[in-house]
């Protein structure tokens, strides 16, 4: 995915938003959503990982291939390769949340030792819009990285070969 394309920032922009959208749903729709602010509870992360799989996979990749008519990999045949291609998206969204629970875990800590602020407060608790603008720019980094791997991959492989 080259984001140099202008449709392709705005299917991150659509991935953005859905996942802020899954984060206003699982994470401030469940019960005892008044105590958000426990950002790093191992049942709303897994829950959030799980929620994000199955939105992307059902409504956000149909939905950016129709709107941008952008082609994405397709899905191997059943066997190892599909099972290969669901964990690799798991993995995905499983390295992208943990990368979003540490921002907020850095960010929590530098208010209250900046701002004195009291030790178990936390001053900028889990909330969808900065949840779906931290996916947004970890998923375009993570593509920008896969993009360049290639990249150095083909031309390795090219002068090898020549």
């Amino acid at each position: 995915m080259k984001l140099k394309k202008f449709r392709d920032w705005r299917a991150l922009l659509v991935r953005a938003w859905a996942a802020g959208a899954v984060c206003f749903f699982a994470a401030w729709g469940r019960s005892g959503a008044e105590e958000i602010t426990d950002a790093y509870s191992v049942d709303l992360i897994g829950g959030l990982i799980v929620v994000l799989v199955l939105a992307d996979w059902i409504l956000v990749n149909p939905v950016i291939k129709l709107l941008f008519n952008i082609q994405m990999n397709p899905a191997p045949k059943p066997g190892t390769g599909m099972a290969l291609y669901i964990l690799s998206h798991i993995l995905k969204n499983i390295v992208i949340v943990c990368l979003i629970v540490g921002t907020y875990y850095v960010l929590n800590v530098f208010c209250i030792t900046v701002f004195h602020f009291d030790e178990k407060s936390v001053p900028i608790p889990l909330e969808p819009v900065l949840f779906g603008i931290l996916y947004g720019v970890y998923y375009g980094a993570g593509a920008q990285g896969i993009g360049i791997i290639k990249k150095h991959e083909k031309n390795y492989s090219s002068k090898e070969l020549g």
